[in-house]
């Protein structure tokens, strides 16, 4: 997992973002601001699906990458945490875990090796307990 990775896309489709349900959009703002560096670009409030929404769009981390927006249902009744997984990449794994956990986060398992991908892994659970996946290329994958 080291070479650049493969892109592609069927019927002119493009992954342009990704949007995680939180309750607390300030706090969790705050949170992703200060752990994964994410850049804030724009906020906006508006309706989805009949419900009232307010939601806090990212930068994209590099030209043509996808996005990240923390939404929030404004009525109330969010729905359950752990129904989607953010990725992130780092150069330091170990300092982005201490962040978390200096920020009200968790890192519910130890830091983990995966040779055959060539990375180390964590999974930092936001103080809501959404998941982020954290990856440190490490050098050539195994094999």
């Amino acid at each position: 997992m080291t070479q650049e990775r493969p892109t592609g896309s069927n019927h002119g489709m493009t992954y342009a973002f990704a949007k995680t349900f939180v309750r607390d959009l300030e706090a969790m703002g705050r949170f992703y601001e200060a752990v994964l560096g994410v850049i804030p670009l724009f906020r906006h409030a508006d309706e989805m699906l009949g419900r009232p929404i307010e939601e806090i769009g990212y930068m994209a981390s590099y030209p043509g990458g996808p996005s990240l927006t923390l939404i929030s249902y404004t009525d109330g009744n969010p729905p359950a945490t752990g129904e989607a997984v953010q990725g992130f990449i780092t150069t330091d794994l170990d300092a982005a875990c201490a962040r978390a956990l200096a920020h009200g986060g968790s890192v519910p398992q130890p830091i983990h090796e995966v040779p055959d991908f060539g990375v180390r892994v964590a999974f930092i659970l936001d103080p809501e307990g959404h998941i982020c996946e954290v990856v440190e290329m490490t050098g050539a994958a195994a094999g």
